[in-house]
């Protein structure tokens, strides 16, 4: 009896697709950490900027950048953790200052803006009307620096932090 003699045989051998599989799994794993990671980035990102510490943040300095640059450099009350600012209601037939503006933090952590009249004499009236600028306000302080009212306010909503910063300049006397 004679064998044969077999030379070019073509096959794996199991250690080549165990190798094989162990690369497979390694790109797999790969590409699925890569999206995960891009989900997870672009929710962050998302909750940032339609969160409502962003939306709060916006329109507490729009509000306070224009009532500051209406206001007169005349007359003003700062307080610890308020400030109270004076205007002309009408810029074309007020005599003296008839508006106020006083913004200030509540024990709820809002940030209000209470605007009023103000009297002959100077004295403040009962506000006509009082507006939530923010939600989940941690701290707020303000200052002044010539005719320049500074704001910081630090808004937590126990997943996004932002501090606002704002110095506008008054520009009536």
């Amino acid at each position: 009896m004679r064998l044969k003699k077999v030379t070019n045989k073509r096959a794996f051998t199991l250690i080549e697709i165990m190798i094989t599989m162990a690369m497979a799994v390694i790109v797999i794993f790969s590409t699925g950490a890569l999206l995960l990671d891009s989900q997870r980035g672009w929710s962050a990102m998302y909750n940032r900027v339609y969160g409502g510490v962003v939306g709060d943040a916006y329109v507490a300095r729009k509000t306070f950048d224009a009532v500051v640059r209406k206001s007169s450099i005349k007359y003003e009350r700062l307080g610890d953790n308020d400030v109270e600012l004076y205007y002309y209601a009408d810029p074309d037939t007020s005599t003296w200052l008839d508006g106020y503006a006083w913004f200030y933090v509540t024990g709820e952590n809002e940030f209000l803006v209470d605007y009023g009249e103000v009297d002959a004499d100077g004295n403040p009236q009962e506000p006509t009307s009082t507006v939530t600028l923010a939600h989940n306000v941690t701290a707020a302080s303000f200052s002044m620096a010539g005719a320049c009212v500074q704001m910081t306010l630090t808004l937590d909503n126990g997943s996004e932090s932002l501090t606002v910063m704002s110095s506008p300049v008054r520009h009536n006397e």
